[in-house]
């Protein structure tokens, strides 16, 4: 059990409201959801995250994609935003944060048969290439992978066991939290509908890997086809795992001196390390284009976050990583000649000052800040 993690989520007396256009009042729920003495709190408190939860690649705080920012949009930043402004409702707003801490907790605890994709169009898919990385990289039964999707918002038990598993309520309270937000769904047009509910790719050190629908729905939308965007985040954090299981010997001091340029390590060697299996004669076999387009629409979406500890790179480094990684699996191609992870990281760390980092510092103009 990874109780006592989180705080308890405590929920006065509520009224929820959704509003439109059109509408100032579309519904109003009220609830009293806590067993405390306190009855005038109209704050959910957001969920603290485990110790062991480290890489999130992909997620992003809605607010951060509201407001525009000063860099040009990607076609990725351009189907997010209008993923969000198309049909964004104030509850949306207000439990966006929630919600989708509840579905990427549920996660670390599903037990039930995996499925990829909303109706599990891509589980073939998804687990043969996870079959495939288990022998490229040697690490069979080792990795656990896991989809996250919108329907666990609208399923009163999963709700309820995220709280009974990451908090201190009560058997009584987890449900009447999961009828509360069954009741928010109801009453929203933007939350379980939002492919932004599952945005989600991340590696813990818990040794999961997760990959959210909605985040293969919008970089579809974005031009990239479905297949290289599961091969390119599942590699991507594949290559976060490998990192962990080494992190003693590769890493003694840290990747870094400080978190913005370890951070910045840690990802362009996990692009290297994605684009060297995704091109690897006996890894997924793409050709560059391929990858090329995966990279370009999805992973480089672009950071001016220079002194950001989510700091991931620039757009060239990121794509200069990746091209990297293929050019070192193209000197293998006569042989097809299989490599250690400690091998792969040596030649990463060859490429980095002579190849990768030779990439401009400033990103082009007005390029994308979207945090992934």
């Amino acid at each position: 059990m990874i109780k006592n993690y989180l705080k308890m989520l405590a929920i006065g007396s509520l009224v929820l409201t959704s509003c439109s256009q059109d509408e100032t009042l579309e519904t109003s729920v009220e609830m009293n959801l806590t067993a405390t003495a306190n009855t005038e709190s109209t704050n959910i408190d957001v969920l603290e995250t485990p110790a062991f939860f480290t890489h999130n690649d992909f997620k992003f705080k809605i607010s951060s994609l509201v407001e525009p920012t000063s860099c040009a949009t990607t076609p990725f930043n351009d189907v997010i935003n209008a993923s969000i402004s198309s049909n964004i409702d104030a509850l949306g707003a207000q439990y966006y944060d929630i919600y989708t801490q509840i579905a990427q907790l549920y996660t670390f605890i599903d037990t039930d048969s995996q499925y990829f994709g909303a109706d599990g169009e891509y589980t073939n898919y998804v687990n043969n290439r996870t079959r495939s990385l288990e022998k490229f990289w040697d690490m069979s039964n080792l990795i656990t992978v896991r989809g996250q999707h919108n329907a666990t918002l609208n399923d009163r038990d999963k709700i309820a066991s995220v709280y009974l598993n990451f908090s201190t309520l009560t058997e009584a309270q987890a449900y009447g939290n999961a009828d509360f937000f069954l009741a928010v769904n109801e009453a929203s047009t933007f939350l379980n509908e939002s492919p932004l509910l599952s945005f989600d790719g991340f590696a813990s050190s818990a040794d999961l890997i997760v990959i959210g629908d909605g985040l293969v729905q919008l970089a579809s939308e974005a031009g990239v086809e479905d297949k290289i965007v599961w091969s390119g985040i599942l590699a991507h954090e594949w290559a976060h795992q490998i990192q962990f299981d080494n992190t003693a010997v590769w890493y003694p001091n840290g990747a870094a001196d400080n978190a913005p340029e370890a951070t910045r390590f840690t990802e362009l060697e996990a692009d290297f390390f994605a684009a060297f299996y995704m091109t690897h004669k006996r890894g997924a076999t793409f050709n560059w284009k391929r990858v090329e387009e995966f990279n370009e629409l999805f992973f480089n979406i672009g950071d001016c976050q220079f002194t950001s500890p989510g700091h991931h790179g620039t757009p060239a480094q990121r794509m200069r990583a990746a091209e990297a990684g293929y050019d070192f699996a193209q000197s293998l191609q006569k042989n097809g000649k299989l490599l250690s992870a400690d091998e792969v990281h040596q030649s990463f760390l060859q490429y980095l000052n002579t190849t990768i980092l030779t990439a401009p510092i400033n990103p082009p103009a007005n390029n994308s800040q979207v945090r992934r």
